[in-house]
């Protein structure tokens, strides 16, 4: 599990983000370069609180 505002608020602590920006959406994917790639989740969720 990534928890996305430990993640953000270290980046905001490295001055790599600025505090005032926010996440407006969540994706998840393959990066297909050569060949092929799948990705099969067995479950998503997202809190937002």
């Amino acid at each position: 599990m990534l928890n996305l505002d430990d993640f953000t608020q270290a980046l905001v602590r490295r001055n790599l983000l600025s505090n005032d920006k926010y996440v407006s959406g969540i994706e998840a994917g393959t990066e297909v370069f050569k060949g092929s790639g799948r990705l099969e989740p067995r479950s998503y969720s997202a809190d937002i609180g």
